[in-house]
């Protein structure tokens, strides 16, 4: 009778544990979040993962043999764990790891910053010696170096778009 008792503890433990263990990965999606095809392959895998803990525990300890009291000391730990500690241990970690990641940021925001100042500035440099030196900018056309005919052209076209509007009708 005591060890059927030990057991139905240990179940009860176990339970608990599985609980806490599922509260880990809702931590872990409150603070990061997953797409529901991502959500949908963690329940999976935990779900295969208690299966196997929990035949590989009553499997060492009980034979194999599975009892009823067994299944109801799991599904009472993890009831009584979800209902007392689960949302407190939820809420307290999720607070911590949303704070610990926001800290975590802030070098990260400041290494963007610099390598943004730092793309800036050689922009700017590049610029200043296309200008100086010459050289075009991305997607500018070669102008021809003698200005004057093309400006002259451009009169041209203009004035006799301006003589044929002003010679008086026949």
């Amino acid at each position: 009778m005591s060890r059927e008792l030990l057991l139905f503890v240990k179940s009860i433990w176990y339970g608990a544990l599985l609980v806490l263990t599922y509260d880990v990965l809702k931590i872990s999606r409150n603070v990061i979040r997953h797409s529901s095809a991502f959500v949908a392959l963690e329940d999976l895998l935990f779900w295969i993962f208690c299966a196997l803990f929990l035949f590989a525990r009553y499997f060492q300890e009980n034979s194999g043999i599975l009892r009823g009291y067994l299944g109801a000391g799991v599904l009472f730990g993890s009831l009584a764990c979800y209902v007392s500690i689960s949302p407190y241990f939820v809420r307290f970690f999720t607070f911590l790891f949303k704070k610990i990641l926001k800290i975590l940021r802030i070098p990260l925001n400041i290494v963007k910053k610099v390598i943004k100042r730092l793309k800036s500035g050689l922009f700017r440099v590049k610029l200043l010696l296309r200008t100086k030196l010459g050289g075009r900018k991305k997607g500018e056309r070669l102008q021809s170096h003698n200005k004057g005919e093309s400006d002259e052209k451009k009169k041209k076209r203009r004035q006799k778009k301006t003589h044929k509007g002003t010679q008086p009708s026949e």
